[in-house]
């Protein structure tokens, strides 16, 4: 049973890794050449800024 209750851990652990390094809408959009297209950065990009609700983490582009 402990061997079992490892193994989960193990997973959950390397997933919220996975989830935590993953790309923002706008990191896809770039690396795809393009613009992204969520209305919240569409308006945030209008303003100078970075979505905070996409990118969180990210300072604003000046």
């Amino acid at each position: 049973m402990k061997s079992i209750s490892a193994i989960i851990a193990a997973v959950v652990l390397l997933g919220s890794i996975s989830f935590a390094s993953a790309e923002s809408c706008c990191d896809k959009a770039k690396a795809a050449g393009k613009d992204c297209g969520h209305a919240c950065c569409v308006k945030a990009k209008k303003d100078g800024k970075t979505c905070e609700k996409c990118n969180p983490k990210k300072e604003d582009k000046k």
